[in-house]
This record gives C-alpha cells, structure tokens and sequence, in this order.
C-alpha cells in the first residue's frame, strides 16, 4: 500500500528536485550565446588570460573547466557555469529552509512546499536569474556562502567535520568576495554562540586551520599569474571590476530589502518580518534565524548596484544572500501564520490558512513572470551589433584611442577570447600604467613612444603626438576632455568614432562624415532595440553621439552640432547633456561653445 508516510517521502522528494531544477532551466534557455557587455570583464578574467588580482579563482577555475567542453562559444560555457551554480544554490536554500521549518514545527506537511516556495521564490527572481544567465556572475559565491552556512547547521555531522567544511568553502568564498565571505564567517560565529558550538578542543581548532590553507592555495594564481611570460596581457594585482562599476550607467545602489520589495511585493515582505521576529524569539529557532538577519542587516549597510548593465559589482554576491535571506524569512512567517490559525477555534481559520498558502505559492509565479520580461540575454544582439561596427569594420592596421571602461574591456574580449582583429591596435587610457600595457602597445607601434610619454606625464595625449601616430596609421578616437579646439579641427566622425585625420576639415566634411556616422548608429540601435531592450549597448550609443557632437562644437561648426543634437533629441530628449548643451547654443557668443563640464 502507499501510506500516508511513503506519500510525504516522494511529495518531499517532488519538491526538492522542483526546485533544484526548474532555476537552473529557466536560467539556461535565457543564457546569453554570445559575450554581452556584463560580461566581458569576467570572461577575459575568467579565462585565465590575464592576472586575475581581484578575487576570481572559483569562477577562473570553472570557466577553464567549461571552456574543455566543446559545448558552443565559450561566452556560452562560461554562462553555464553561472547556471549551474544557480541550480546549486537553490538547492541549499530548500535543504537549510527546510532545516529552518522542520525546527520550528517539526512533522508538518508543508515543511517541505514551503522551502520550496522559499528557494523557487528566491532563484526565480530577476536578481539572480541575471546572474545565472552571464559568465562571472554572483551566483558562484553565492553558492560557495549557502554551502557554508549548510555546512555549519547540518544537524547530523561532527563537530570537527561542520567545522572543517565550513573553513574550506569560507576560504574560498574569500577569493571570490571579501566582503561577502566576512559577513559569512560573522553569521558562521553568531550561530555557533548561540548554539554554544563554538570549538572546545586541539581537533576542531586544527578543522578552522583549514581555512587560510585554503584561502592561499586558491590565491596562487593572483600571486603567480602576473610573472608569466607567455600571459597574453598583464594589467597586475589591481584588476577589478570596481572602476567600470562606478561609471555604470543604469546602476543604481540598492538593498535586498529593496529588490525584494520590488520583485515581490510588500506584504510578502512583512510576512518575513515576522518569519525573522518568531524565529529570534524562540529559542530553539535562534541559532537558526540570527545569521539570516546578520546577512541582511550586512546588506543593508553594503548595498550593490541594481540594475546593472556594463559589469557585475562585486557586492551583488552579498545582496543575493540577502535575497535568499528574506526567502527564507518569509517561509517561517507563512509557517507561524498558517499554524496560529489551524490551532485557533476562529470561524474560517482554517480556510485563510489554506488562501495564505495559495498566496505564498503565488509569489513564485511572480517572481518568474519579472524575470521573463526583464531577464533575456539569448535575445540581445546590440552588443554583437557593436563589435560588428566598432572593431570588424575598421580599417586595416588601424590603431584605436580607448576611454571607456566598458568600451576597453568589449574590445580586448572580443580580441583576447574570441581572436578578433589582432591587427587592430587597442590604446586603453585607463590601463595604461598597469603592467605590460604599454609596452605591447610599443612592440606594434614604436611610433606611439611620444604619445605613451604625453599619456605619462599630462594624463593626455598631445597634437604632435598624435600626428606621429596619424601620419602612419589609421587613428580612431574616443574625446577626451582636455583636448582644444585645435584638436579638435581634425576630428571627424566615422561609425562609432572620431577619426583623426591629418588635416584640418571642412564643414562639408565634417557635415558628410556626420550624416554616415549617424545611419551607423541607427542601425546598432535598431539591434539593441529588442525586447527585453538592450539598455548596455543603448547607453553606449548615447554616450559616441555626445562625443561627435562635442567634437564638433569643439571645432565651431555650429551647423553640425546642432544637426547632431536635434538627432540626440529625438531619442533622449530628458537627457540632461542634451538640455545643456541647447542652453549653452542659445547663449554662445558666435561660434564659440562652452562645453566645459559636458564630458568626463
């Protein structure tokens, strides 16, 4: 016969391997085939190509790992890592969300569906289905941190093993996410006090002495990385992502309180609320529920950037541990509300129970329904659209003067991971003082010598520099703000850049060159116009049509400013440049424009 028992094992069963699977699913068919903006950065780091000095030995490791399988574009493998550990975390959310409920109210039926909810509702939501679906995602340390926390609760292990399994992977948490890997250590140390669990003897001290074993062995690469002479380039131990996510465009900081607010709605968030409140007064549930509030206490003071576009921030590991966090909250709320009312003699009691355990249900349909409009990357082709133009369409031989962080590192992955025009070489201002930079840019072009000493010196490049470099090839250039009028006399627009020609133009010229330069931008746009839309590459766009159009106001040729702006109106006509640079036309004494300030 199947009793009643046999029912709750395989319904236990159904929902675990739910909700291990269906993140994982979902987060595959939205993978990104080919390398997008978010991560370009992590793809050329991940692949070992150059010194990783930032924290990324477990995502270095996996991608290496991925990129053996002969499973399509490697921006694809590296993006089934990141699905992989969604499914992972997942997984560890179920187990520690039905550890959670099973303390509170041991024996129930719903333990189970609950933390299912709980896990589903957490890795169904936008936030981490747009980790899932990029190469160096938060979804790495994400799971390295929920093993930990799992490791350090497990009813059942020893002390020695709970204790030595939670030092190696906060070990190696660290070489992902420092910060991430402290608050974890914190609610580690809060749960083991709470539950008077802390080590007591030489065993279990030695266990804890894993850990910076770990951390120095997972650091090998950052420390030897950089002395390899066949590394392809070497920008040294300060390579983060940290500059490319303070110019992002779209990011805005925000909490996990926030994103869960947004993704799910209010009253979820005060069922978990009150989930965090039971679960810290009763004490059999304490050692359990305090590191959960810790993490999102932590978040609350640490707040990633949401929303962005160009790279990942290195805090969204521990925003997405507050995600979780308050996922789980809400399954312990649910949990006190439901069995208030089925122990209560109230007319109805057991019908509302029944309506808030639809409703908690509901919250994963929700979350999944964000994600579907918001969180597509198989779809995006602005950023292939770009490459397209930007780099495969050059000239031959030609050499480009880069600005931009996100500008830099689409570039160097497009040519470093992807083998894309060697011939062209890349000049990345920002990196220049890093490493071998400038002295792979000298071994293609000795010509540059002057240039790379102005770049040292002044921060800029110089007229007669850049003339050197003109006279022998073909020079694309991003503006930069200390150029003057007399520089900007020989800048002309062409596609997604200025070219800087060796004679001063005319306004025929410049006004012609403006007018191509402009169908090239509609047509990337028109790529990067998909739904969900492509908002990377649409500010990438907006910012190449504020350069040509400072260039030529730079260069005094009102006519073709103005052309430009009414262009740049007519997509973004709230755009703060766009307002003043119209001021600043209305009150400019004759040709002459201050575009003082426009421009960083």
């Amino acid at each position: 016969m199947f009793g009643a028992s046999r029912f709750r094992q395989f319904f236990d069963f159904l929902s675990l391997w739910l909700a291990v699977a269906i993140p994982g699913l979902a987060a595959l068919q939205r993978v990104a085939w080919d390398s997008v903006w978010r991560d370009d950065l992590p793809l050329v780091r991940g692949l070992g190509l150059v010194a990783p000095g930032g924290p990324s030995t477990l995502t270095t490791v996996a991608m290496q790992l991925a990129s053996l399988f002969p499973l399509g574009p490697l921006p694809f493998r590296a993006a089934l890592i990141s699905a992989l550990a969604l499914s992972i975390c997942s997984t560890f959310v179920f187990l520690m969300a039905r550890g959670v409920l099973e303390t509170h109210v041991p024996g129930s039926f719903l333990n189970a569906p609950l933390a299912g909810v709980a896990a589903l509702s957490a890795s169904l939501g936008p936030g981490l289905q747009a980790e899932a679906t990029v190469g160096g995602g938060a979804t790495v340390p994400l799971a390295a941190g929920l093993a930990a926390l799992w490791a350090i609760t497990h009813p059942q292990w020893s002390k020695e093993r709970r204790h030595g399994v939670c030092a190696i992977l906060s070990g190696a948490l660290l070489t992902e996410s420092a910060l991430a890997a402290l608050v974890v250590l914190l609610a580690c140390a809060v749960s083991m006090v709470l539950r008077k669990d802390w080590p007591g003897n030489r065993r279990e001290w030695i266990a804890w002495g894993l850990w910076p074993l770990t951390v120095g062995v997972l650091m090998m690469p950052a420390w030897f990385r950089p002395l390899s002479p066949n590394s392809i380039l070497n920008y040294g131990r300060d390579f983060s992502m940290a500059e490319l996510a303070m110019v992002d465009p779209v990011a805005r900081p925000a909490t996990g309180l926030a994103a869960w607010k947004a993704e799910v709605g209010v009253v979820s968030l005060v069922i978990a609320v009150l989930g965090g409140v039971m679960g810290l007064v009763r004490k059999r549930t304490r050692w359990l529920v305090a590191p959960w509030l810790l993490v999102v206490a932590a978040d609350a003071v640490f707040p990633a950037s949401h929303g962005g576009v160009l790279t990942v921030d290195q805090l969204t590991a521990l925003r997405s541990f507050a995600i979780v966090a308050i996922a789980m909250l809400a399954s312990v709320g649910v949990q006190t509300v439901v069995t208030t009312l089925t122990d209560t003699a109230l007319p109805m009691a057991k019908a509302a129970a029944v309506l808030l355990v639809l409703f908690d249900g509901t919250l994963v349909a929700v979350t999944a329904e964000n994600a579907a409009f918001s969180v597509d990357r198989s779809v995006q082709p602005g950023a292939s659209a770009y490459t397209d133009q930007a780099l495969y369409r050059i000239d031959p031989n030609a050499m480009v003067l880069v600005r931009s962080h996100a500008i830099i590192w689409r570039l160097l992955a497009s040519q470093v991971v992807a083998g894309a025009r060697p011939d062209v070489v890349v000049v990345p201002f920002p990196l220049m003082g890093r490493g071998t930079v400038a002295a792979g840019v000298l071994a293609h072009e000795p010509a540059a010598t002057m240039m790379l000493r102005d770049m040292a010196l002044e921060g800029t490049a110089g007229p007669h520099a850049v003339s050197r470099v003109s006279d022998r090839r073909r020079l694309l250039v991003e503006l930069d703000p200390a150029w003057k009028d007399e520089m900007a006399v020989h800048l002309k627009a062409e596609g997604l850049w200025l070219s800087m020609e060796t004679q001063p133009l005319g306004r025929s010229d410049r006004r012609l060159a403006a007018e191509n330069a402009g169908k090239v931008i509609e047509r990337v746009a028109k790529a990067a116009s998909s739904q969900p839309a492509d908002e990377a590459t649409q500010s990438v766009l907006l910012t190449v049509a504020k350069q040509q159009t400072l260039a030529a106001a730079l260069a005094k040729d009102r006519q073709v400013t103005y052309d430009l702006l009414q262009k740049m109106a007519a997509v973004a006509p709230q755009d703060l440049f766009v307002r003043a640079l119209k001021q600043r036309m209305e009150h400019a004494k004759g040709a002459t424009i201050d575009v003082s300030g426009l421009i960083r």
